[in-house]
Formats: C-alpha cells, sequence, structure tokens
C-alpha cells in the first residue's frame, strides 16, 4: 500500500495534504480546511487524526481537543468513515496536558484551602467523592480528558499509531482506542506522578485490564518509561514496526478494518466491554441479543452468499 494515495488533509494553512510514511504532511493542493491543532485525513473509508503542534510536541489543550473532539462527531455520523487513526507529528504522539497551563491554572487555584491534616487520603477523597455526587450528581469530565472517552466509546473501530513520546493524557488516548501500533521510537509513561497528580484520563480503568494490577501500578507510581518492545511485552501494543514504516501498516490494518462488517464490530466492541463487569454465562446471554441484531444486518446476508458463491464479501457496514 502506498499511503500517499488518495488521502487529503486539511491543514491550518487551508492547503490539502498527503500523510507521509511516518505520519509527515505532504502539501498537494486542494479543499481548505479550518484547523489549527490537527491534520485530518480521509481515504478508503478511514479517517486519520494527526496531532500537529510542534511547539509543545503535540500537547493537548482546550482548543486541540474541541478539533479532535469535532473531527470525531464527523466519524459518527458519516457512514462513508468507517475506521479510524489517530497519531502525531513526528517526533511526539502527544506528550500530555499543556503543563505551563497547569502553572497558570496552580496561580489561578492559590486561594483554595490545603489539603486538611486530620483525615488520611483514603478518608479526604472518599468526602470529596460523596460531596460531589450530592451536589450534582458526580464531577464533570473537562474537555480534554472527554477526549480519551469519546474514542472509547466510539462505535467505528479506532486505531492508535504511536509514533513516539506518549506520555500522561497522550499516553491515556492511546490506550482508548480500540488497537494500538507502536513504532520503534515510541515511549510511553503515566507522567501524572511526576507532577504530583493522578491518572485522570481512563487509564485507572484501562491500565489494569491489559497488564494487570501490579504492572498498572508499577507505572503510575514511578512514571517510568516503557519504549516499545517492553509495551509489546507488557500487551500495551499489538505490534511494533520499525519508524519509517508505522502508518503504511497501520493504514493497512485499517482500510482492511474498514472494508469489513464494522456494523457488527460496534457490536463486539460493546459485547467486549460489557463482559468486563460479568462472567462467563452472563456474557453468552448477553451475546445472543447482540447476535440477533447482527443477523439482521445486511452485511450477515452478504456475508452468507458471498460464501455460497464463493467470492469474495463486499460489506457495507450495515
Amino acid at each position: 500500500m502506498n499511503p500517499q494515495r488518495g488521502v487529503h488533509v486539511g491543514t491550518a494553512k487551508g492547503s490539502a495534504s498527503s500523510i507521509t510514511a511516518s505520519g509527515a504532511l505532504r502539501d498537494q493542493g486542494g479543499v481548505r480546511m479550518a484547523f489549527e491543532y490537527i491534520q485530518v485525513a480521509e481515504t478508503n473509508g478511514v479517517l486519520v487524526i494527526t496531532m500537529d503542534d510542534p511547539t509543545t510536541r503535540n500537547a493537548i489543550g482546550a482548543e486541540m481537543a474541541a478539533e479532535i473532539t469535532g473531527a470525531l462527531d464527523r466519524l459518527e455520523s458519516e457512514p462513508g468513515l468507517r475506521a479510524m487513526v489517530i497519531t502525531g507529528r513526528d517526533p511526539s504522539f502527544c506528550s500530555g496536558a499543556n503543563v505551563k497551563r497547569m502553572d497558570q491554572a496552580n496561580v489561578e487555584r492559590v486561594e483554595e484551602p490545603g489539603i486538611p491534616e486530620d483525615e488520611s487520603p483514603f478518608e479526604y477523597l472518599d468526602h470529596r467523592w460523596a460531596e460531589s455526587a450530592e451536589a450534582d450528581g458526580g464531577e464533570e469530565i473537562d474537555a480534554v480528558r472527554f477526549v480519551a472517552l469519546k474514542i472509547h466509546k466510539l462505535q467505528k473501530p479506532s486505531i492508535a499509531a504511536v509514533n513516539g513520546f506518549a506520555l500522561g493524557l497522550g499516553m491515556g488516548i492511546a490506550l482508548s482506542c480500540d488497537i494500538r501500533i507502536a513504532s520503534e521510537e515510541t515511549q510511553f509513561s503515566e507522567t501524572f506522578i511526576k507532577r504530583g497528580l493522578i491518572p485522570a484520563d481512563g487509564s485507572c480503568w484501562q491500565l489494569p485490564r491489559m497488564i494487570g494490577l501490579g504492572n498498572t501500578l508499577l507505572l503510575q507510581y514511578t512514571g517510568d518509561f516503557v519504549d516499545a518492545q517492553e509495551a509489546l511485552r507488557l500487551g500495551l501494543v499489538s505490534k511494533v514496526t520499525p519508524h519509517q514504516d508505522l502508518m503504511e501498516t497501520t493504514m493497512d490494518l485499517a482500510q482492511r478494518i474498514a472494508q469489513g462488517p464494522t456494523y457488527s464490530m460496534a457490536l463486539i466492541k460493546r459485547l467486549v466491554q460489557k463482559s468486563l463487569h460479568t462472567d462467563l454465562e452472563e456474557s453468552m446471554r448477553l451475546a445472543g441479543p447482540a447476535q440477533g441484531i447482527a443477523r439482521q444486518t445486511e452485511d450477515h446476508r452478504e456475508g452468507v452468499r458471498a460464501f455460497i458463491e464463493k467470492r469474495k464479501p463486499v460489506f457495507r457496514g450495515r
């Protein structure tokens, strides 16, 4: 597959571009699309989002979050878009939240009361949770962290092409994707602890289900870097490629998935997520209605006909 063929990208300057093997962009001229912090491309049913703020190594702030959320809304609403790839402009996938803005927020937060000395961390947190639930039904999720949740809840397949540093919230965005493919230059880190923070990006839910409790706490207590091969060993990623092959490998997979019965894939994703909270018997009971819905799809009928007629099925995601 030639990763530069058939890919049209909206850029901040209004030009159209192509995606190179490493995820960089090449101008070709075309339709103007007003993005400042991301690049958006589509090819053969795959929407490609490239986080692109080189001055911050693709740190995600409210502006980038709004642009990514808008692109994901488009993915969900357009039937012709059937899968998503998210990556970053080299040399970083996403360096996490903007630390300079954290410093500004700390200045504004100086009047808030300090940590009570007569309560343990567990006690104080339990009180805060109770107060939050009583006040408004729970803490709101801010726009930046909402990106990870929105990716997790997508009803179309998602792949993270992790091309470099995936730090803090950047790691959380990668974890929220259905599949992760990493280049050999990838470095993951739960950097929150190095800022005196906790992982509030969903990774406290994601990581234990992927790598177990002990490994999760090891990464979150230390913020140590995890390279691509160690990430593969732990199960954080499905595949590691040479850096120059990352986008070609990812797009080959994404287009193959996009050509499949993506409605049934959405049912699979929902069933797998529900099954994380139940036993085998209940999971099989939940699978019954899901299978009933799958049998109603055009893609099921096409799959059966193609098998009988000894030809390749043509799925349409419905």
